[in-house]
């Protein structure tokens, strides 16, 4: 067993990272387990990830729920995230909708693109949580306004409104809906040409123009 030679967990916990860069995992799984058991978050989060892939210690999913529950609790946007993964699959607990959106939800909350992309998904289809487009569209825009394209793509179809679906009360903005639209193809959604299209058709080519001048801006902001 490692011995811990620093009397602060911070240093405890760069050691143990050493030994994750030089792919010495069981060594690193020992150092992480001793300064998780006092409350050490990221070494929890770390830890859960190691029982999770079965790194330097024997995977056991269940081990990996409960590190990152502690871990969670204090916060851990990255533990928050993952647990919400695990209670949506049923992976090492049962499958709980109504938990891993509460989960995802607070990693959201706290900045977290991929967890803002998944809870406005839940949203959008009322898995754990009522339907609400309202909520899903401000979620998957907190995550395009990041970079990430599938929500990007998913802001696109909410702006579409009625023509997406029959029962969406988005404001209906088909200027903003060809900008998402167009960001989300330059960021590589291969199904962004067809949603431009369609936006187009609602629009007049001055409107087009506007829609076009608005995603260049955002591009130009956003890609350096």
């Amino acid at each position: 067993m490692v011995a811990l030679t620093h009397p602060n967990l911070a240093e405890d916990f760069k050691e143990g990272m050493k030994f994750v860069a030089n792919k010495d995992y069981t060594r690193a799984a020992e150092l992480f387990l001793k300064i998780a058991e006092q409350g050490h978050a990221e070494a929890q989060f770390y830890l859960g990830l190691m029982y999770e892939g079965g790194q330097g210690i024997t995977k056991d999913d269940q081990q990996a729920v409960s590190w990152w529950t502690k871990a969670a609790e204090q916060g851990n946007v990255l533990a928050q995230n993952n647990l919400g993964l695990m209670y949506e699959q049923g992976q090492g607990v049962e499958q709980d909708y109504q938990k891993a959106a509460n989960w995802f939800s607070m990693a959201a909350e706290q900045g977290d693109a991929e967890a803002q992309y998944t809870i406005g998904f839940m949203y959008a289809n009322g898995d754990g949580v009522p339907r609400d487009y309202l909520q899903a569209i401000y979620w998957f825009s907190k995550a395009a306004e990041q970079g990430d394209v599938a929500a990007q793509f998913k802001v696109a179809l909410l702006l579409l409104g009625e023509v997406h679906t029959p029962d969406n009360n988005v404001k209906q903005d088909f200027i903003e809906a060809y900008k998402w639209f167009k960001i989300a193809g330059v960021d590589g959604d291969e199904n962004a040409k067809d949603g431009l299209e369609v936006a187009e058709s609602y629009l007049t080519p001055s409107a087009v123009e506007e829609a076009q001048r608005r995603a260049d801006e955002w591009i130009a902001n956003h890609k350096k």
